[in-house]
């Protein structure tokens, strides 16, 4: 549905124009997504994609691009969580195979948040804690799993101010 509302251009394609879809036309539908009465919080489990979240949530898996806009999610392959093994193969590529567990930094063991330098008396006395690559990766990947969707009441009318605005 998202992609068939959109208006059509002339795309050049070698020595021809070929008619696509304008995949850079973009709507703000603010009035259902300012108020946070209208929203839910939705927690993203392994391997769920925005259609399969859509398809549970909304009955259809037509509607994952709203799964997407509620979360102003631009590029889905950086800002959706990546499965469990995506993510170690994820992390053998950016840091190399065998380093996963190599330490990325230290933080208070206290309070996690807090990033500190090395210092091998506090880390020896249990003060500081090392946080592994895959441990910081993993982090960063949970924190894009808690997402907000639309009440299903706002399906009919944010589809048809959708429909209204893409024109």
């Amino acid at each position: 549905m998202y992609f068939k509302a959109l208006p059509k251009m002339f795309y050049p394609y070698g020595d021809t124009k070929t008619v696509v879809p304008d995949i850079f036309r973009r709507v703000h539908l603010d009035k259902y997504f300012q108020n946070r009465l209208h929203l839910q919080e939705y927690y993203i489990s392994d391997q769920e994609s925005p259609e399969i979240v859509a398809d549970k949530f909304y009955g259809s898996s037509k509607y994952h691009w709203l799964v997407i806009i509620a979360n102003n999610i631009v590029d889905v392959k950086r800002e959706w969580p990546l499965s469990n093994n995506s993510l170690v193969a994820y992390c053998d590529d950016k840091y190399g195979e065998e380093n996963r567990t190599d330490v990325h930094h230290y933080v208070m063991t206290e309070d996690k948040t807090v990033i500190v330098d090395w210092d091998a008396t506090l880390v020896a006395n249990g003060t500081y804690q090392a946080v592994t690559n895959l441990d910081y990766e993993t982090d960063l990947n949970n924190n894009k799993r808690q997402i907000l969707l639309l009440h299903k009441q706002f399906l009919r009318d944010i589809t048809a101010q959708y429909l209204r605005l893409v024109k």
